[in-house]
């Protein structure tokens, strides 16, 4: 039997706001309010007739995968479960947009994830470049929910006014060169309590990015090495490329990669080069500074500092469901003196690879409505701490470290910066991928010696 998926998320009322949005609770909608058919939009794959670069960047980009990753495939099946399917179409919203405008994609009460062959390219090359406006901005309001309007079988929108195709009509669009054509999916509130899930645009906005102009694409519409300059100089990057097989060169030039940090996925699905992508963005983001004293006495105190700064993203680190994200700090200090022994370490990994629950982790800290802690999106009813590091920010951890009866010195004291996109718990526990690891990257590292005091 075939769920239906209508009910609004929970029991609570919905927002005056929301009663012209048909589709809530995703705010996602069609210029007419009227669902779309899958026949309105065009498979990916023939758009790589005339635009083959473009089409094989996206292909193994997180937004093609975006229905494909199956941590979002299992978790979306247990909230469908727990409420009753009230979540499908809120999550196909992002994850499968042209599903959930043409009410083609739910979930059986099996769990299988049903949804047409057209609609099944995750957040793909139609569906984008139909898009004609951001809709919560209308209400005075930020981006999410996938808050856009739709026009199927429009014309084609996109950042180049003198644009022309004999395959489809072509139209300017501001929006699109704009971070909030990307917050409409990269910032999520829960639609019953209002409680912000994933912030990312709301800390872009608050930033020194924001201020200088620097959109989202001008960073993940670009190599890693290049985001990094432009992060350095706040100066948008000038670059020229084809945007067709017509020998159509265009400036500004946007790659359709959208690099970010998921290189747990992309290896999942073997996409090897969007998952090194991902690894040399996080391995530009942050610096690490040490601060420790030029000696100390064995058997003494050894006082370590730990300064992390967020130096080149246009957002917090980490973000988006940083409930969910780990990144932390690992601080081991080795008595040289004894060849090297561990004479403290903090933030290391345990039995399974699970995380030490001390470790100084940087992110978000969710409660469901009985108190208990929680990562799951559908479950979260506040946020009760946010350690999360805002864009040009810093924060400095600090360490006691009691040296032990019989230390020598001198110590090294190593200090790196970790970053896994999920837990291994939650690997273990949702993608059936017996022994296989989280990948782990070292965002940062830095070393330093301390020399032994007189007593």
């Amino acid at each position: 039997m075939v769920r239906l998926v209508f009910p609004l998320l929970l029991v609570l009322a919905v927002p005056a706001w929301a009663e012209e949005f048909v589709f809530y609770p995703k705010i996602l909608n069609t210029t007419t309010g009227l669902p779309a058919s899958p026949g309105q939009f065009v498979s990916a794959e023939k758009c790589a007739y005339c635009h083959p670069l473009q089409y094989e960047q996206w292909k193994g980009s997180m937004h093609a995968n975006a229905l494909a990753d199956p941590l979002f495939q299992a978790v979306w099946r247990e909230s469908s479960r727990e409420t009753g399917g009230r979540t499908d179409r809120f999550c196909a919203g992002c994850h499968a947009p042209v599903g959930a405008l043409t009410e083609q994609v739910w979930i059986r009460e099996s769990g299988q994830i049903v949804i047409d062959p057209r609609a099944d390219e995750g957040v793909t090359c139609d569906f984008c470049h139909s898009v004609v406006s951001v809709k919560l901005l209308e209400k005075g309001g930020n981006p999410g929910n996938s808050g856009l309007a739709v026009e199927p079988e429009g014309a084609k929108q996109g950042p180049y006014a003198d644009a022309h195709s004999t395959f489809h009509a072509t139209a300017y669009s501001d929006v699109h060169t704009r971070s909030e054509f990307c917050g409409a999916c990269h910032n999520v509130f829960h639609p019953a309590n209002n409680t912000a899930i994933a912030r990312t645009y709301e800390e872009w906005k608050g930033s020194e990015y924001a201020r200088a102009g620097i959109q989202c694409q001008d960073c993940h519409m670009v190599p890693p090495e290049v985001a990094a300059r432009v992060a350095d100089t706040m100066e948008k990057a000038v670059r020229t490329g084809l945007t067709s097989v017509f020998d159509t060169e265009r400036t500004p030039f946007f790659d359709h990669d959208f690099t970010g940090a998921n290189a747990a996925v992309t290896t999942l699905l073997n996409q090897w080069t969007r998952a090194n992508e991902a690894r040399l963005r996080l391995q530009s983001a942050a610096r690490l500074e040490l601060v420790v004293p030029d000696t100390v006495a064995p058997s003494r105190v050894l006082e370590v500092g730990v300064r992390v700064e967020n130096a080149r993203a246009g957002h917090n680190l980490p973000t988006s469901m940083t409930e969910l994200r780990e990144m932390w700090l690992e601080v081991t200090v080795r008595d040289l003196g004894k060849d090297g022994q561990v004479v403290f370490q903090s933030g290391g990994l345990g039995e399974g690879r699970r995380l030490d629950p001390k470790a100084r982790r940087f992110g978000a800290q969710a409660m469901d409505a009985d108190g208990r802690p929680t990562w799951k999106p559908w479950r979260i009813a506040r946020i009760v701490r946010d350690t999360s590091i805002p864009p040009r920010g810093a924060v400095t951890e600090r360490f006691e470290i009691s040296l032990p009866p019989g230390a020598k010195g001198p110590f090294e004291v190593v200090a790196r910066l970790l970053y896994r996109s999920l837990p291994q718990g939650v690997a273990d526990a949702y993608l059936g991928r017996p022994g296989w690891k989280v990948p782990l990257v070292e965002m940062a590292a830095t070393r330093a010696e301390v020399g032994v005091a007189g007593e």
